[in-house]
């Protein structure tokens, strides 16, 4: 009997899904805010408000199933900013990253009552830093100094970076609602070979986005 209502409850399921119309290829914008901060050994950072702005694509995997592949591209700012006081002296620094994103990730839809559509999505991104500053102020003695590097480069991190994406959306009609979290796997720290010196850092993210699908 048992086996019977599984096999029924799975037929309805199957059927309820392909009697869905989903649509093969959706393209749509996004844009949105980041929290971002990095992992900085030794270093306890604080997270950066920036932004993000991008277009993304989806296609459909599965003929009868809402599962799609998602993708894209954005234009997206990080970083991280750090401050440290004693009883003679200041410091604070700030850091910018702007990157261009590519997210590979599989969602799967879920239709509520043909209003709204929500679907998680997982998956990996892949970076690459195209500008950034890292300005630095210092304090000692009421005499404040500052000074500004490149956030890549030679001295700098590492442009390239990869990492898990993860997040769940909402489509109402056209407009899309999202929330997720990145984290990354890409030690972007260099090494100083002088004094054998080794930092390891890692981008972390959590974001929140709108758009329209068209």
């Amino acid at each position: 009997m048992k086996k019977l209502l599984l096999v029924v409850v799975a037929a309805m399921m199957v059927g309820a899904v392909s009697a869905q119309e989903w649509q093969k290829n959706i393209l749509g914008v996004r844009v949105g805010a980041n929290v971002a901060n990095m992992n900085v050994d030794l270093l306890d950072t604080k997270a950066r408000v920036n932004a993000h702005v991008g277009v993304s694509y989806e296609r459909q995997l599965l003929k009868n199933l809402p599962l799609y592949l998602e993708t894209g591209l954005q234009l997206t700012n990080k970083g991280f900013k750090f401050e440290y006081s004693d009883w003679e002296e200041d410091t604070s620094t700030k850091t910018t990253a702007t990157y261009l994103e590519v997210p590979v990730m599989v969602n799967y839809k879920f239709n509520i009552q043909d209003v709204v559509t929500v679907y998680p999505s997982a998956g990996f991104y892949y970076a690459y830093g195209i500008a950034g500053k890292s300005k630095a102020t210092e304090t000692y003695d009421g005499e404040s100094e500052s000074y500004e590097d490149d956030t890549f480069g030679d001295e700098g991190m590492k442009r390239s970076d990869v990492g898990f994406r993860v997040g769940v959306s909402a489509v109402w009609k056209q407009f899309v609602f999202g929330i997720g979290y990145e984290g990354g796997f890409t030690d972007l720290g260099g090494s100083d070979e002088e004094d054998l010196i080794s930092i390891k850092c890692k981008n972390t993210n959590f974001f929140i986005s709108v758009g329209y699908n068209f």
